[in-house]
Parts: C-alpha cells; structure tokens; sequence
C-alpha cells in the first residue's frame, strides 16, 4: 500500500513543498545558514555568530553559556506554509562536565526554530524553546526550577551544567528484585536509556559467578532509546541473598539488585 495513503495529509505536505520552487530554495539557504551558524559555536565564534541571531532573541544570546560543541550534523528541517519561519533537527556533540566522571560528550538531537528577518534565515528561541531541552528545562530569568537544568538560552539548545539527578533519571530499570529458585533459574531485567547520548553498562559486585549465580548483559553499549536486558542464572540449588551492582557510564547511575535463591 502506498504510505501516502495510510498519511495523507503528511504525505501532501511534503509533496508540496518538494514540488514548490519556493520551498526547495528556503530549505537550500536555511540549510546553509544553520550549518555555519553552527560552525561558528563550534569554533568558538560567537561574535560572528550573532549576526544570525534574531532581533527578539539576542539578550537570550548574549547572556547563555555557549555549550562546547565538538561536532554536529544539520538534519531534519521543517518549514512553515508561508515559508517565514521553521524547525531545524540539530544533532550536536557536547562537551559536558559529568560531577564525579569527569567532561563527557553527549550527542544531544535538539530541536532549534528560525525565522526570516530582512530575508536572512535567523535563529531564534521560540516561547516553547525556553521551557524544553532534550534533559529538562530552559530557565531564562536567573535560577532553575527545582529539578530542571538552567542553562540561560544556551544556543544550541546545549546544556553546560546538567543536574546530574535528572540525567540519571532518564535511564530506567524495570526491577530491582530477582528471585531464582532450582524450578526458576532464569530471570531478566531490563535497563533503557531514555538519553539522547549513549551509555555503558557493567556489572559489579561479588555475587556475580559466585554461589552458581552468572549475570550477563546482552548490550552493554546503548544508544539513545535503546534496552538492554540483564540475564541472571543460577547454577544448583544453593541458597543466595546478595546485592549486583549495574552502573551505567558515564554518568554513574547505579542500579542495586537484590537477588535471592531459595
């Protein structure tokens, strides 16, 4: 079946504005333009950088800390009907001081908005964009709301100093108890990472291959989105009461499960 009929109004959408001429030279010069704004915070050049700063959102710009970006990639770009104003899918790699694990680089997809001013493609933070991160909340007005990350109009939507709570809470566990019996010696657990950046799992702990208990990870590495799953196993008919250890790197989120055999 053709996909333009399951999403019609999607799929006229974006035949239209491919069709358009119009459409097709706005996405050319936005795309341009974002990839050297980008380009100038990369290399540090944020006086230059201004010059394609919106009229209503150069205050904002002038008072962030600008994030340390070590790469990113222009993608997706979303234009309005009347071609003035629009969304661009920003996937930056930043450099991000982690308390306790030291400067990690998350790549951080983030959502940036442009405008047309005098027809020059201009970044702007929209009222929804000083709210919304992809870790929590914007706060503009000189503290942080508790348990959001205040990063002043940071472009590119970057956060310099994350609350560590918060980033640890997007990654996730379904349990943290397992009990394995001689009839049941098989059980998993399941850890997400709802980061954009990626993770590192291991297992620690000195129940691990002691007491006939094994515990294997089968994706150690994960992606934003992705889940791992945790298998654990007991060998015989030994009884267990014991703590693993998971942590997930590089922010040291720590997950304690509490694992019995009966």
């Amino acid at each position: 079946m053709d996909r333009r009929l399951l999403f019609p109004a999607v799929a006229a959408t974006a035949w239209a504005q491919q069709s358009n001429p119009a459409a097709v030279a706005a996405e050319k010069a936005l795309r341009e333009r974002a990839q050297t704004f980008y380009q100038l915070q990369t290399d540090e050049k944020y006086r230059q950088a201004e010059a394609m700063v919106a009229d209503d959102t150069k205050d904002d710009y002038y008072a962030s800390k600008k994030p340390k970006i070590k790469g990113f990639t222009v993608d997706k770009i979303d234009l309005n009907d009347d071609l003035t104003k629009a969304k661009v899918l920003i996937k930056a790699k930043v450099l991000i001081l982690m308390p306790g694990a030291g400067a990690q680089i998350f790549e951080m997809p983030t959502p940036t908005t442009w405008k047309l001013e005098n027809g020059l493609w201009c970044w702007y933070i929209s009222a929804e964009a000083k709210v919304t991160t992809p870790f929590g909340k914007i706060n503009t007005s000189g503290g942080a709301a508790p348990g959001s990350m205040d990063t002043r109009g940071a472009a590119p939507g970057g956060i310099e100093n994350p609350n560590l709570g918060a980033l640890q809470g997007q990654i996730s566990i379904d349990t943290t108890a397992v009990e394995l019996t001689p009839k049941g010696p098989d059980r998993q657990v399941r850890i997400k990472n709802g980061l954009p950046g990626s993770i590192e799992l291991k297992v620690n702990g000195l129940a691990v291959r002691a007491n006939g208990l094994s515990v294997k990870i089968d994706k150690a590495h994960l992606e934003g989105g992705e889940t791992a799953v945790v298998q654990f196993h007991l060998d015989g008919e030994k009884k267990l009461a014991d703590t693993v250890e998971i942590v997930a790197s590089p922010i040291n989120r720590v997950f304690d499960i509490q694992v019995t055999a009966k």
